[in-house]
């Protein structure tokens, strides 16, 4: 490899670090937890607050749990699971969606 090579490499790597961590540093804790059901807000949670809430669509149900700030579907009655399977969130702009229920559970 040659010098020039080697020195571009370098410059991509110092500069793929660094918006790693800008983008580590920026993330702001989330305050609001908005629930949407087929593209209408249906309700707003706060985060500080330890609590589970049943959210009750026509299509089915899912339970979802705040706790230390964080959010969770713990349960639902949907085919796929996916949106129990999800990690908890807990930065503004991250999301869990059903989409079999149609539930769009926000972090704002």
């Amino acid at each position: 490899m040659k010098k020039k090579e080697m020195i571009f490499f370098l410059i991509i790597l110092v500069l793929a670090g660094a918006f790693c961590i800008f983008h580590f540093i920026t993330q702001t804790p989330s305050a609001v937890v908005s629930v949407s059901i087929d593209g209408t807000e249906y309700k707003q949670f706060d985060l500080s607050k330890d609590q589970y809430y049943t959210i009750q669509t026509p299509q089915g149900y899912n339970i979802l749990q705040i706790q230390n700030h964080t959010v969770t579907v713990t349960e639902a009655d949907c085919p796929d699971q996916i949106c129990v399977q999800q990690k908890s969130i807990q930065n503004k702009g991250e999301l869990i969606v059903c989409l079999p229920h149609k539930v769009v559970i926000e972090l704002k």
